[in-house]
C-alpha cells in the first residue's frame, strides 16, 4: 500500500513566543481570522510557543502586524 501525503501551498510560518494555543488574546485573533473569512491556517505547539503556518501571505502580514502591535501594548485596528 502507498501512503499518499497531501500536500499544501505555505506562505509562512510565524511562532508567537509565550503564547499558548489556549492564551484568551490569541483564541480573539483566531475568532477575528474566522469572522474576517481569512485563508487557511494550521495551528501547532511550538518550542517557544504557538506555531501558525499560513496559506496566504497577506493573512501572515496581518497576523505579524497584530503580534507586534500586541508586543509594544497598543491597540490593533485592522
Amino acid at each position: 500500500m502507498v501512503k499518499r501525503r497531501k500536500e499544501e501551498d505555505i506562505a509562512g510560518i510565524l511562532e508567537f513566543d509565550g503564547r499558548s494555543a489556549e492564551d484568551p488574546e490569541f483564541l480573539e485573533w483566531l475568532a477575528d481570522h474566522k469572522a474576517r473569512n481569512g485563508g487557511k491556517i494550521r495551528v501547532s505547539q511550538g518550542g517557544k510557543g504557538v506555531r501558525v503556518m499560513f496559506a496566504k501571505d497577506a493573512d501572515m502580514a496581518f497576523w505579524q502586524r497584530r503580534s507586534e502591535a500586541a508586543l509594544k501594548g497598543k491597540k490593533f485596528v485592522a
